[in-house]
């Protein structure tokens, strides 16, 4: 029962930029997580409660639908792509540094992945070969 739900949860990742999505959906996580949590050392308590908090907000909601989009709706992974890149310099500037910067990068990896990304399989070496029509010929070296 588990090898078949796994088997099945691999058919449909591989039908989709699942990795770009999950790198962007890390990335949103980390740039929604520092201005609204409250970090408490002993007595003291640490609060980045900044205007920052409502543009990380707004950005990190944004590219958590872009990171869902490219999980379900494949087709559009191009465009979720290029708005996850620009959103992740955005954030970069706006949003405590994009999430102390590794909100940025994993969101620009997950966004150069998604813009990658193809659906096209690729063919075996033997296959590619054969299309041609000719194997490649030995160099004879002149001796």
């Amino acid at each position: 029962m588990l090898l078949k739900a796994w088997r099945a949860f691999t058919a449909w990742r591989r039908g989709r930029p699942f990795w770009a999505g999950l790198f962007v959906a890390a990335g949103a996580f980390i740039i929604l997580f520092p201005p609204f949590v409250g970090v408490k050392l002993g007595d003291m308590v640490i609060s980045i409660k900044t205007i920052g908090g409502v543009s990380a907000l707004l950005i990190g909601t944004l590219l958590a639908i872009c990171a869902v989009s490219l999980w379900l709706q494949p087709k559009f992974r191009l465009a979720a792509g290029i708005v996850t890149v620009l959103l992740s310099l955005v954030a970069l500037v706006v949003t405590n540094l994009g999430g102390f910067l590794m909100g940025t990068i994993l969101s620009l990896l997950g966004g150069a992945l998604a813009v990658a990304w193809t659906d096209n399989p690729k063919e075996p070496k033997k296959a590619k070969k054969a299309k041609r029509g000719t194997e490649p010929t030995q160099r004879v070296q002149p001796t």
